[in-house]
């Protein structure tokens, strides 16, 4: 792992106007790394509207940190800028995100990494989420991920032998606080400036601290709480008739796969996922291989009926799939650009590496009833998932089902004693569906880098590691105690 985690937000007005933005910090705890500079304006004193539940003394510490950290942003933003919308560019070591803006929703995500960084010990609990940032976070988006990590936090307390929170009772007082930080910066904002555009953006803050706080009551703790709602409560899914009728009425989500290869060769997919049941739509009009055939190579523990079920659903998740890698593709890194509703993300890497992430939402999506444990992860898709991502992405989807487990009177597991037989149901669908793959005439070398592709692979024995519990342990250990 380098030392120095780099991220840089680019902000491209018109052809003549762009502004970038670098972030630099410690990749072992995120503290942010930033050039001391001669002086700093006196709005970044910490005695200048500070904040009431602010623990720091003015004796040992000059000015608030988060100000410190924000001066050069805020001069940007406090400035008279003549553009509502921005195309954003995020570039972080694992891949670039992209979207077409407005620029208080583009500023809200840039003043949030240095607000959770900067050493401020109210926001300091929102730092692990920086290793993992996802800029542009929908509400929804946000409060899973806030939830998530927070149970992380009471995982390795426990780990330590301290008493977890796992009912969240102490969730929301953070978010108070926090809350209480944002009102109380903003009024240092007012102080220097009228200009909007960092004011907007410490607003949609504040917004994200008391949605995540009515959440935990409201209704968007319910919607997440039915992304698990399969795994709780023992829900088997049909594949026709009435429950194909009802899967219809949502509102689709759409996700595009383009890959470009260097020899001016573009490949797209498109999936339309249902947004209320995050189900794959059925594949129409196209003749069924004998492969896709629930018969073949029918996985162990699949509870479907061939009688009634005559196709697997992953296999039909991937028919196009399969048909692309009949043909002859050049063994080199392609550039793949992945396109959803809420942001674009891009990478220059390998076929494998964007076959991984494009099968892994198909086949979490396709409605499998083993592989639909992973849905929630459909719901936050992240594509070219690093180890350190899955580790941390896994054992969070894995706590919220247990809390969702444990608020509907359900054993629930927070010591993870079944954390390894819950990837090990996935595991078994892995090795029968790769065999299912041999039944498909491709090429030896496509063969080969589809069965040993990390979806398929990353199961077998998948446990927390010790080395991840080392990494989540530092990420966390100085924030939690």
């Amino acid at each position: 792992m380098d030392a120095i985690r780099t991220i840089r937000y680019k902000f491209k007005f018109d052809a003549n106007n762009e502004q970038t933005f670098t972030i630099r910090m410690n990749s072992a705890d995120l503290a942010i790394l930033e050039e001391p500079r001669s002086s700093y304006p006196e709005w970044a004193r910490l005695k200048y509207q500070k904040c009431p539940n602010c623990p720091l003394t003015e004796a040992e510490h000059e000015y608030c940190p988060i100000a410190k950290k924000l001066v050069g942003t805020i001069d940007f933003f406090c400035q008279p800028l003549p553009f509502k919308s921005v195309g954003l560019s995020v570039e972080t070591p694992e891949r670039t995100f992209s979207k077409k803006t407005d620029l208080k929703s583009a500023a809200v995500s840039l003043i949030g990494i240095y607000m959770a960084t900067s050493g401020c010990p109210i926001m300091d609990k929102l730092r692990p989420m920086v290793r993992h940032h996802l800029p542009l976070a929908t509400t929804q988006e946000t409060t899973y991920r806030s939830i998530a990590n927070y149970l992380i936090a009471q995982y390795l307390l426990a780990q330590r032998g301290k008493t977890p929170d796992w009912d969240l009772k102490n969730l929301g007082g953070i978010y108070d606080a926090i809350k209480t930080v944002n009102t109380h910066f903003r009024e240092r904002l007012l102080k220097i400036s009228r200009e909007d555009h960092a004011l907007g953006a410490i607003l949609t803050l504040d917004a994200h601290a008391y949605y995540i706080n009515l959440s935990l009551i409201g209704d968007t703790f319910y919607t997440i709480e039915n992304l698990f709602e399969d795994g709780i409560r023992g829900k088997r899914i049909s594949y026709a008739g009435t429950q194909e009728a009802e899967d219809s009425s949502g509102a689709p989500d759409i996700y595009t796969y383009r890959f470009n290869f260097n020899n001016n060769f573009t490949k797209a997919f498109t999936y339309s996922i249902n947004a209320e049941t995050l189900r794959l739509t059925p594949v129409k009009n196209k003749p069924l291989p004998s492969w896709t055939k629930l018969l073949c190579n029918q996985c162990p523990n699949c509870p479907l009926n061939g009688a009634q079920y005559p196709h697997c659903p992953a296999a039909l998740s991937l028919i196009d799939t399969m048909e692309f890698l009949q043909e002859g593709l050049p063994p080199e890194n392609v550039g793949i650009l992945v396109e959803t509703t809420e942001r674009n993300f891009s990478k220059q890497t390998t076929l494998a590496d964007g076959l991984n992430s494009m099968i892994g939402l198909a086949i979490a999506a396709s409605g499998c009833p083993v592989f639909s444990r992973l849905k929630p992860l459909v719901r936050n898709h992240l594509p070219f998932q690093t180890p350190s991502e899955q580790t941390y992405r896994s054992l969070g989807m894995y706590l919220l089902f247990q809390k969702f487990s444990d608020k509907n009177k359900k054993d629930p597991d927070w010591h993870l004693s079944r954390f390894a037989e819950f990837y090990q149901e996935m595991n078994i669908a892995s090795l029968a569906f790769c065999e299912r793959l041999k039944e498909i005439s491709l090429e030896e070398n496509n063969l080969d880098m589809l069965i040993n592709l990390e979806f398929f692979r990353k199961y077998r024995d998948f446990k927390l590691s010790k080395e991840g519990d080392e990494e989540l342990q530092r990420l966390f250990g100085q924030i939690y105690g």
